[in-house]
């Protein structure tokens, strides 16, 4: 009788937080990238809409902190705002 390889259970799809090491599936492991792909669409995303001035204010200021205005500049100066307003509000 020939041997079948584990089915993948759907079960990790439905944790909140799923990591790379919850990926136990072959056909996920194939390349770091596809099991990964699959941890990140996950994550929380916010959406912010600026108006067109003060856009070039906080471009200026991540341009002044960071160097360039990258993507994961634009990003890492974004997360950095939201933690500390986050924080500002939890410790009233």
């Amino acid at each position: 009788m020939s041997k079948y390889r584990r089915a993948p259970s759907g079960e990790w799809l439905a944790y909140p937080k799923p990591t790379p090491e919850q990926i136990d599936y072959e056909s996920f492991r194939f390349t770091k990238y596809a099991g990964l792909s699959l941890v990140e669409n996950r994550k929380g995303r916010v959406y912010l809409i600026m108006e067109h001035d003060f856009y070039e204010k906080f471009l200026d200021a991540v341009r002044k902190k960071f160097g360039n205005i990258s993507a994961a500049n634009v990003n890492n100066a974004t997360l950095e705002a939201v933690k500390n307003w986050v924080e500002e509000v939890a410790s009233k």
